[in-house]
């Protein structure tokens, strides 16, 4: 009889509402939102760092002009490189398709992640720019200049 109990409780128990979809935050606090180099993507905490990082990364990429789409039309999410000065639409303009929407390389240590995004240029095809971002998703940046992978050449051939 104790049997029946617990299999009516676990059949309950499987029967539960579906877990919510990830998404980003319908609202953010302002003081959230006012910092540009913070990551506003919820966090599902069965994904891993890296997976945020990349998500974070991807996402700070296409608000501030980087591929191939538009640029975000919040201009409170663009941050600015080393180096860059000027009105927005020409340094949007400079910036507009110059990634890959997607990193293909992301690696995360005790103080920040690193995510590696391809550049657009036939030139440079094994040249890549990085985002860096703090370990909790904060001060996220491109780092200026691209790094060149030198065997790529090779393995392509």
């Amino acid at each position: 009889m104790p049997n029946r109990y617990y299999l009516l409780i676990l059949a309950c128990l499987a029967c539960g509402a579906p877990a919510p979809a990830l998404r980003s935050p319908v609202r953010v606090a302002p003081w959230l939102r006012a910092d540009p180099q913070r990551c506003l993507l919820m966090r599902d905490l069965r994904e891993g760092m890296e997976m945020m990082a990349k998500r974070c990364a991807e996402q700070f990429v296409r608000q501030n002009g980087y591929t191939d789409e538009p640029p975000t039309t919040d201009s409170t999410r663009w941050v600015y490189e080393s180096g860059e000065d000027g009105p927005w639409p020409m340094v949007l303009d400079s910036r507009l398709g110059s990634l890959e929407p997607s990193a293909i390389s992301v690696q995360c240590s005790q103080r920040q992640c690193l995510v590696f995004f391809r550049l657009r240029r036939p030139v440079l095809s094994c040249a890549y720019r990085t985002v860096a971002m703090t370990q909790v998703f904060t001060r996220i940046r491109l780092v200026p200049g691209a790094l060149q992978d030198t065997r790529c050449g090779q393995r392509r051939a």
